[in-house]
């Protein structure tokens, strides 16, 4: 072997560093900015070349109605969790005093709350989030292509299926708490990039990288790894079936441990108290299938009909992987049935292996866009298959009209290369005219009730913009999107290309869309006299009709809050103690009636109600909190008897809350700062 002194065909000696020099020697640094050179080159060249055919509009098109339908609302629902966990790591004696991080039985399978510490305690509270979450949107969407383009024929259909997941409804399980892609601050769209690029992995053929990405998956978010997990083996079975015996190994064994009595998986054989089962069912409903509505199973019909058709066109391991989806997401739903409905087993609960159906929603909006330009080019019976799927997609929660479309879409496409009759292409125009009015009317109906909210919504509380592409330029923009994949423009690649740029830093620009609450929530602090007064007394806050407010102003943990109840299911601890204290503020009007059942109608309003005895009688209780923090409408004036310190806001905070068979804007000026003592207020 030749020495390395000679890496760039120059002479040995001319490798050796001078005296004193503290840089690579030249010959190495030279070969280093060729390199350079070469990459910038290349780029150059592939940007000019794409530019050229008009190849960078899609993915640009892509970009942007990713982000504009998916714009950043703030630490917002569970992010709220996530980022009060940072805080309470970094402040273990202030937020790390709540009430669920004491009896916290969640945040140890992740590894998320060490990198939300990392990120908060470097960044701070606000720019980690927002980082977090775009870093989030920025690998799911490209593990997305990675998946659809191993499912797609062509790089062009691929980037039409990201499309299509980005505007297609994303949520799954009952009553819809759950979505994949939501890019706010949480573990759950990581886990799902893991997800799918181990699968992108897997279809490869590329088995050791597909484990070593499922595991980082399990590690951020072991519930959302589960559905990769689940195909991994199964596909793998399929091909050897040694690798079904290893997952039945791992059923032992986990059976086993369970039998033994070891940690976490002794909640196996453990039945959920009753008493806690029925706050479980009133407070998350969506854990258990028997309270899911009938609307819950139509999508599930939808995309497992889609899923199928792609999976035909596919070929190889994308079709094994594709089946194994469907297979996986409705088993999780029957064992959630059976383990976790009907046996009550508090592990099942725990798991929640209905989530799985998270990868079987996902993929079955890839897989439509795949079937868009797929089937499109194959004549008329293809086309009638599309229109189908479509009238499908689009009233995908209305089971006398999904439910049929759906099953004719599958026995269309199995028979379209039959339908080679003369009066087919009239058949097809008339699905597709059908297809565009029902879709047009449902769209306007949805359009005009959430448009209700946005009219009566305050300035920068609306978001109008989520609302026309989420609500109703679906059908338009995915088919804009198959429209460019398909057929060959007139206009000017050049002209396409540089449009799509433009709509995708619009989309940069526009992306952030929190309401002016969020951020005074996030980016303000009380002013100084505010926090000096909270000093005085050291202790837990009781911030009325709040959620996080406590923790990320005054640095405070929260007597009781609905916050607090979402991870119940994992301590049974945390389930008792915040069951009393909320069923106590609900006892004497300072907490909504409806706090053990969120996901209930406003058939009737029943808000918190601040008075003199209420705040009396709390104060009194041995464990009172020391702050009482009250918001404050304009035009009411605060309770008579109750000393307090008014906080005025320096711009009104808006809240949408339940109202009488409707939600109300809740215009709050002031808070109103109560002291407790042992004699009350």
């Amino acid at each position: 072997m030749e020495a390395s002194g000679s890496l760039c065909g120059m002479p040995a000696a001319r490798d050796q560093m001078a005296e004193g020099a503290v840089a690579w020697p030249p010959s190495r640094r030279q070969v280093v900015e060729g390199g350079l050179r070469k990459i910038g080159t290349w780029l150059q060249a592939e940007l000019k070349e794409q530019l050229s055919n008009g190849s960078l509009a899609l993915p640009f098109y892509a970009s942007a109605v990713f982000l504009l339908g998916r714009p950043y609302l703030g630490i917002v629902q569970d992010a709220q969790i996530y980022m009060g966990r940072a805080l309470a790591d970094l402040d273990p004696n202030g937020v790390g005093r709540d009430l669920m991080f004491i009896y916290d039985g969640q945040f140890g399978f992740s590894v998320f709350r060490y990198i939300a510490r990392m990120a908060v305690s470097l960044l701070g509270l606000a720019t980690a989030a927002k980082a977090l979450a775009a870093l989030a949107a920025v690998a799911w969407f490209f593990a997305a292509f990675a998946f659809a383009r191993q499912l797609a024929s062509s790089t062009k259909a691929a980037w039409v299926a990201v499309i299509f997941a980005a505007l297609l409804p994303s949520t799954y399980g009952a009553p819809y708490p759950f979505g994949f892609a939501e890019l706010i601050a949480i573990p759950r769209p990581f886990a799902e990039t893991l997800v799918f690029s181990s699968l992108a992995a897997l279809a490869a053929r590329r088995d050791a990288l597909c484990v070593s990405l499922l595991f980082l998956a399990a590690v951020l978010h072991p519930i959302m790894a589960l559905a990769g997990v689940g195909v991994f083996l199964a596909v793998r079975g399929v091909e050897d079936k040694r690798w079904f015996v290893v997952g039945g190994l791992g059923i032992a064994l986990l059976a086993i441990a369970a039998v033994s009595g070891l940690p976490v998986s002794r909640r196996l054989y453990t039945i959920a108290d009753p008493s806690l089962r029925s706050l479980y069912e009133r407070r998350s409903p969506f854990l258990f299938t028997s309270h899911w509505p009938v609307e819950s199973f139509p999508p599930l019909l939808v995309q497992t009909v889609t899923i199928a058709i792609a999976a035909h066109i596919s070929h190889g391991r994308a079709r094994r992987i594709l089946a194994a989806i469907i297979a996986v997401g409705l088993a999780g739903i029957a064992s959630t049935a059976i383990l976790g409905d009907w046996l009550s087993l508090v592990l099942a609960l725990q798991v929640q292996p209905w989530r799985t159906s998270w990868l079987m929603c996902a993929a079955g909006a890839l897989a439509f866009g795949v079937c868009a330009v797929e089937l499109w080019p194959n004549g008329s019976g293809s086309r009638i298959v599309l229109a189908l799927l479509a009238v499908s997609w689009t009233l995908n929660t209305e089971l006398d009209i999904a439910g049929p479309a759906s099953l004719l879409a599958l026995a269309f496409y199995f028979c379209a290369k039959k339908l080679t009759l003369a009066g087919a292409p009239s058949l097809a125009l008339g699905a597709w005219a059908f297809t565009v009015l029902a879709a047009v009317i449902w769209h306007l109906r949805l359009f005009a009730f959430h448009w209700h909210f946005a009219m009566a919504a305050p300035a920068g509380y609306g978001h109008p913009m989520i609302i026309l592409i989420r609500g109703f330029l679906v059908l338009p923009l995915a088919g804009l999107g198959a429209y460019v994949a398909i057929c060959k423009s007139r206009a000017a690649p050049i002209i396409k290309s540089l449009s799509g740029v433009a709509l995708a830093a619009a989309a940069g620009l526009l992306w952030d869309q929190r309401p002016p609450a969020q951020r005074m929530l996030e980016e303000e602090h009380p002013p100084p006299q505010i926090m000096q007064l909270i000093a005085r007394r050291s202790g837990e806050s009781l911030w009325i009709d709040g959620r996080a407010e406590a923790w990320f102003l005054f640095g405070r943990p929260q007597w009781a809050s609905p916050l607090q109840g979402i991870p119940i299911i994992f301590s049974g601890t945390l389930a008792a103690e915040w069951r009393r204290r909320m069923q106590i503020l609900m006892d004497l009007h300072l907490a909504d009636q409806k706090s053990f059942a969120p996901w209930s109608e406003p058939e009737a309003a029943d808000p918190p109600r601040l008075s003199k005895e209420g705040v009396l009688k709390l104060c009194a209780l041995a464990d009172a909190p020391a702050w009482i923090i009250a918001p404050l409408e304009e035009g009411k004036d605060p309770p008579e008897g109750i000393a307090m310190t008014l906080w005025h806001l320096p711009e009104p905070i808006f809240k949408l809350n339940k109202g009488d068979g409707d939600y109300l804007w809740q215009k709050i000026v002031a808070y109103g700062l109560i002291s407790c003592s042992a004699k009350g207020a």
